[in-house]
């Protein structure tokens, strides 16, 4: 088919039999997507989706099926390709309640799931940080839990009622984002990854749990996995971490690195590349360069998806005895930063083992875990409180 001819079908798209177009679909000439691209009605698109499912269903036998099904139990299969499945009659509900541990419940949540377009934005499309707040950073590698970490402590922040919506104007597309984040994982499917090259943060204030009238105004900055792997080759810089004077204002700054637990077990047999605690240690350096430390009020180390941890460990002094035995020079250097400004700006170095509860088929959260946000949420409310620490039991290392 010619460029004139497809043109001028796309054109007349709804004028057109779905057996036609469901035809031009099989051979190759028009895509479905392409179709919605140019306003196909939505009796349409389900009418020609019903017959893809028909031309799927004649080509798969049962055992295909239950073949599929393992999959899914195994592991490999996500929500959203699952709920594909359903659509294209590649697996049936019979059969998946047979051979996996999926309930009707699961099911009908992953029938009805419906994701969201994430609002993430460039370095500059975003407006500059709310002067006076707390900046709070998360690095980390793709994939390694910043995005679920932000979205279960907005969960928990909604289910305490601590925030306090007044500054939520001042960056839309991040009020946005919050909501989203914390709308996906109570309905029990876990946020997808930041996009590459995408950043967005998030203005709070957040209400103290003793006093409500005591806000804590804070900026949460989160930026994808591949920013920060881009400035681990090419140095902090406008074009990684460092846009918009984010780094080098004067607010305050709490400082997350994200070890990824489960990531770091499996590159014992699959070569990724730098590894977490090489590119950890090189954004450290840079950050010191940089001037970050001289206005952070604490550093912290979150080892993520440590509900991986072996059975019958106390987290605390496993995920200690994890990063000692394999980022040991990355905690030596977090020490020795410590040391450098402890006549000028004192800060802790805590650790934190998390998890956000029970996860299957990659990404369903099947049981919710309070207790990590609830956690960090009140380290949060303790550093940016000009007084006294009261978690002293989570200090990794002292002053």
């Amino acid at each position: 088919m010619d460029k004139r001819h497809k043109m001028e079908i796309l054109l007349a798209i709804n004028d057109i039999t779905v057996e036609d177009l469901f035809g031009m679909i099989q051979s190759g000439d028009i895509t479905k997507e392409e179709m919605i691209a140019n306003n196909l009605n939505a009796n349409k698109i389900l009418q020609i989706q019903a017959l893809q499912s028909k031309v799927v269903q004649s080509k798969i036998t049962e055992e295909d099926m239950i073949a599929t099904c393992r999959e899914i139990e195994n592991g490999k299969l996500d929500s959203g390709k699952i709920k594909k499945l359903f659509i294209e009659g590649a697996i049936n509900e019979e059969l998946v309640l047979r051979h996996t541990s999926l309930t009707p419940e699961m099911i009908a949540k992953i029938r009805n799931y419906q994701k969201q377009v994430t609002p993430f934005l460039s370095w500059k499309d975003l407006p500059p940080l709310q002067k006076g707040n707390t900046d709070l950073y998360f690095f980390g590698m793709p994939g390694s839990g910043k995005s679920c970490i932000l979205a279960s402590l907005f969960y928990y922040m909604d289910k305490q009622a601590m925030v306090n919506i007044n500054n939520n104007a001042y960056n839309p597309e991040g009020t946005k984002y919050r909501l989203l984040l914390k709308d996906e994982i109570s309905y029990g499917i876990l946020p997808e990854s930041t996009a590459e090259e995408g950043v967005n943060y998030i203005p709070i204030n957040l209400k103290n749990n003793d006093n409500n009238e005591n806000l804590h105004p804070l900026n949460f900055i989160e930026m994808s996995g591949e920013l920060f792997k881009k400035a681990y080759e090419q140095g902090i810089n406008d074009n990684t971490l460092a846009a918009r004077n984010y780094l080098n204002n004067t607010n305050r700054k709490l400082i997350y690195f994200v070890v990824d637990y489960d990531q770091h077990v499996k590159s014992r047999t699959v070569s990724s590349g730098a590894s977490q605690s090489s590119i950890m240690e090189f954004i450290l350096a840079q950050l010191d360069e940089f001037g970050t430390f001289k206005n952070t009020d604490g550093l912290y180390i979150i080892v993520t998806k440590s509900d991986l941890f072996p059975p019958g460990t106390d987290r605390y002094d496993y995920a200690l005895e994890f990063l000692e035995s394999n980022y040991k020079s990355f905690i030596a250097n977090c020490k020795d930063l410590q040391k450098k400004y402890k006549n000028t700006n004192k800060f802790d170095i805590t650790v934190y083992p998390y998890s956000i509860g029970e996860v299957k088929f990659q990404n369903m959260l099947i049981q919710f875990d309070m207790r990590s946000p609830k956690e960090l949420i009140e380290d949060i409310l303790n550093d940016t409180f000009r007084g006294p620490r009261n978690n002293i039991f989570r200090q990794l290392f002292g002053k």
